[in-house]
């Protein structure tokens, strides 16, 4: 977390204002033969009081962006299937991070392109055209970018004969003059 929580160059802040010391500063100091240690207060923050500090460095959203508070809107994001095809993932409402819905919904997609490409080979017809298109937004809450969904779109024909073309068809395919 120290170092997710230091390393913020990314969010246009100062280097003061970075730096968030984790660490304890004791002084000792020589009192009539005892060490008793002083904490300075200014420097060093308690782990209980951390977040309540960077509240105050930092705005609530970009602790949200940054992972330090959960967002409760991508925590409650669910992803669901609403094809008819009954052999891919996602049938049942689903949560995923933000960060991980791009590769997963991918792949989800992938399911379909193979599942569309089957049914048209036990179909006795070929693919013309295949076309996966994903969607992103944004988190109102926290302002991280996501993957929002997915469509996959399948074109097929009848197979075409074209080295067995029967008489009437002989030339069609290529037009020349001498």
């Amino acid at each position: 977390m120290e170092r997710m929580i230091n390393n913020l160059n990314h969010y246009n802040v100062s280097q003061t204002e970075r730096k968030v010391n984790f660490e304890s500063k004791i002084n000792f100091s020589v009192d009539s033969g005892t060490e008793k240690p002083s904490i300075r207060e200014s420097k060093y923050v308690e782990p209980q009081d951390r977040i309540e500090k960077l509240k105050e460095i930092y705005s609530e959203k970009v602790l949200k962006k940054m992972g330090v508070i959960p967002c409760e809107t991508c925590e409650a994001r669910t992803y669901v299937d609403g094809s008819d095809d009954p052999g891919v993932s996602f049938k049942t409402p689903t949560n995923i991070s933000p960060e991980a819905s791009e590769s997963a919904v991918a792949s989800h997609e992938g399911e379909h392109v193979a599942n569309e490409t089957s049914k048209a080979r036990q179909e006795g017809r070929e693919v013309v055209s295949q076309s996966v298109q994903t969607f992103k937004a944004i988190c109102p809450e926290c302002g991280r970018m996501y993957t929002s969904g997915g469509v996959t779109k399948t074109t097929t024909a009848a197979k075409s004969e074209y080295g067995h073309a029967d008489s009437e068809a002989e030339g069609n395919l290529v037009d020349m003059m001498v």
